[in-house]
């Protein structure tokens, strides 16, 4: 891996705002400081810090269009590329290998100085706040970079070895051995979760004003964005899930895959407990990303985003052509038949009455919210998808739908991309809300429990959690549906196909297939709606998906595997 030399880079906004210091920098120009100056001084010594938050996403990138759930207009995307056939160890779009050991350098850089750093010339107390803050900022930040190595590049070896990544806590130089193995998958999980406690010993729950103002110089309201014990718990949570995932326990006994799977329940358990359980599901969770806007309030349901922007960015990219977007994300007629019926059955249950002639009648109220169909409404507008009618049809430009739908999940109806009269509305990136804990509770309590098992007495069970969750997205109450499941393998099913409605869109689907080492290659299909005295659907296979069993596993970079003969994958 590449790490800098002792000499350094001061990243993102600290490089602007050095930029202008022409007197500090001299005598050179080129943006850079040297070590001494930049721990004498605590602003330029947390840009450090600083740079670690500014490499985490901002936006979505809508990786479902690789998987079943849609797939993309935009003919030359990676995505695409990858989906049908071009992932490669030397072309791999979900690579996290540089920006993550780029990042983690920077961080053990930053604790490796962090008490070398006068952070308050006030007074001594709100000094030791500040180490203690700062390094469980550092640590939680460690832990988020580390899992999404772990996440994207573990993987069986030929030797059906579980390996995961050269863990580094220190900081390589050019003059050290950069020739690290990869670690063992446990090791790499247990150096995640150790970084994780030591987060939470550090952070406090949430970043709020108190009547202690030297408390709140360091923890307070100002901060309220920054990493905290309650995002880290959380990241906990998702990476407990991962460990307990078919992929990933392969070669463990029963048992230590059903300790697995009751550590996952547990550690979504335990945070779930703090806001109450079901109850404290967030009502307007499955709308989450549109906030209220006067005054300002983000939903209850988002645990950590990004800061929010003003644009138009994602429904120019996503709106339909007849409204002045490329409409680049088409959901799939696979994920349009993964919605139920209003009454919570699946639409090939007799039990549903699912109407063939009028296919979007009197189905989960999700699916209105999340994709557009022929004559559904965005912005209050009707689509019409009928082929040879509009442009919205079915190809009739490069900025048409492929599948007959467009995505509505993640518009924010306040955006308008018309030239004429554009305008911004807010949009943001969510990292962790609760609807995910309590679905990573529900897989992982079922498989550990049982649909009805409670041993640790939180008040709530896998199957408890699916009904709050389905009983907010709309479905008719009482869910007869679901209590009908008694089995752990049919929740199992219901609980995959929630997880594949709620999160949606947000950059699960991928990763979760994966994990549940699931069939990658279900093509995509589609729907061409005619009208012919009466609306004809006609059900196509779109785009196929062409992936390898191996694939359930990423890729090491291949120029990685050549310079410093790191063991490969199986199969790639």
């Amino acid at each position: 891996m590449n790490t800098p030399s002792k000499t350094i880079t001061l990243l993102s906004g600290l490089v602007l705002l050095l930029s202008s210091c022409d007197d500090f920098l001299e005598p050179t120009r080129d943006n850079r400081l040297f070590e001494e100056q930049v721990f004498n001084n605590p602003v330029y010594a947390e840009g450090l810090l600083l740079n670690a938050y500014s490499s985490l996403p901002t936006s979505y990138s809508f990786e479902d269009v690789t998987t079943d759930n849609a797939v993309t207009n935009d003919r030359g995307s990676n995505l695409l590329r990858m989906a049908t056939g071009e992932w490669k160890s030397s072309f791999n779009p979900f690579s996290e290998w540089n920006n993550a050991y780029n990042q983690i350098y920077y961080i053990n850089l930053f604790l490796e100085k962090l008490h070398e750093v006068e952070w308050s010339w006030e007074r001594e107390e709100i000094n030791q706040l500040y180490l203690k803050r700062l390094k469980g900022e550092a640590y939680g930040l460690r832990a988020w970079y580390e899992f999404q190595l772990l996440q994207s590049h573990a993987g069986l070896t030929d030797n059906n070895e579980l390996l995961g990544f050269p863990i580094v806590t220190e900081v390589l130089t050019v003059e050290d051995d950069l020739a690290l193995p990869r670690d063992t998958y446990e090791a790499c999980l247990q150096r995640i979760m150790n970084d994780c406690d030591t987060a939470i010993a550090n952070l406090t729950d949430e970043y709020e004003d108190t009547d202690d103002p030297i408390y709140d110089a360091v923890y307070g309201d100002n901060f309220k964005n920054r990493i905290n014990a309650t995002v880290v718990r959380a990241l906990v949570s998702r990476v407990a899930l991962h460990a307990a995932s078919p992929a990933f326990t392969v070669n463990l006994s029963e048992a230590e895959k059903q300790q697995r799977w009751e550590t996952s329940a547990m550690n979504a358990g335990v945070l779930l407990t703090g806001i109450g359980g079901p109850t404290g599901l967030s009502p307007t969770g499955h709308l989450f990303y549109l906030p209220q806007t006067s005054p300002l309030v983000f939903d209850g349901d988002i645990i950590w985003r990004s800061d929010y922007v003003l644009n138009n960015t994602v429904e120019s990219q996503n709106y339909p052509p007849s409204l002045f977007g490329q409409g680049r994300t088409n959901p799939s007629q696979n994920l349009v038949d993964a919605f139920p019926m209003a009454n919570g059955y699946p639409i090939t249950h007799p039990s549903g009455a699912f109407d063939e002639s009028a296919p979007y009648a009197n189905r989960d109220p999700r699916l209105d919210h999340y994709i557009v169909y022929n004559l559904g409404k965005i912005r209050n507008i009707s689509i019409l998808t009928l082929i040879g009618v509009t442009k919205d049809g079915n190809n009739a430009t490069t900025e048409s739908t492929r599948t007959g739908y467009y995505l509505k999940k993640l518009m924010n109806p306040n955006a308008n991309v018309d030239p004429t009269f554009s305008n911004d509305a807010i949009h943001f990136y969510t990292y962790f809300r609760y609807t995910e804990i309590f679905l990573n509770y529900a897989e992982a309590a079922n498989e550990a429990w049982g649909p009805d098992g409670d041993p640790n007495g939180y008040g709530f069970t896998a199957k408890d959690v699916i009904a709050a969750i389905r009983s907010r997205a709309g479905i008719d109450q009482p869910d007869n549906y679901l209590s009908e499941l008694t089995t752990r393998e049919e929740l199992r099913e219901l609980i995959r196909n929630e997880r594949r409605l709620e999160l949606s869109f947000e950059g699960f689907r991928f990763w979760d297939l994966r994990r549940w080492a699931e069939d990658l290659t279900e093509s995509c299909r589609g729907v061409f709606v005619t009208l012919d005295g009466t609306t004809n659907y006609d059900y196509q296979e779109i785009e196929k998906r062409n992936y390898e069993p191996y694939m359930i596993y990423g890729p090491i970079p291949y120029n990685e595997t050549l310079i410093y003969d790191l063991t490969q994958n199986k199969g790639w």
